[in-house]
């Protein structure tokens, strides 16, 4: 896996407990932007897209990405990192990269369930 160093991490409080966090890898798409928290889709070529709401995806974006870096990603083959279990906040989790409102908590609270994630407020 080729790590691009380019990459930035917000710092905003995501991760609740980092002992639980479990990390998968996906593709990106390219000339698409990632932002650390967006809810995201996993297909079954193991390619992230954004969830189309919050009952529609499948794991936690863990770092921001760029859209030059997520082509040159792409093109170079290369994984991001993606959360796949633990717990998080979920005033930190988003839409591409907008912040879900609180009427859609419930939901995105239900499909974390499903994916053995953890979304909780603090």
């Amino acid at each position: 896996m080729t790590d691009f160093p380019n990459t930035t991490r917000t710092t905003e409080l995501l991760s609740l407990n980092m002992e639980k966090e479990r990390i998968g890898y996906g593709l990106v798409t390219t000339a698409t932007a990632y932002k650390k928290g967006d809810l995201l889709a996993l297909s079954e070529a193991n390619v992230l897209t954004h969830a189309t709401d919050e009952k529609t995806w499948d794991v936690i974006c863990e770092r921001d990405i760029s859209a030059d870096q997520a082509t040159a990603m792409a093109t170079a083959g290369s994984k991001t990192p993606v959360y796949i279990g633990g717990d998080f906040n979920i005033e930190s989790v988003s839409l591409v990269g907008v912040k879900l409102t609180t009427a859609k908590y419930a939901a995105a609270q239900a499909k974390a369930t499903k994916n053995r994630i953890n979304l909780l407020k603090v």
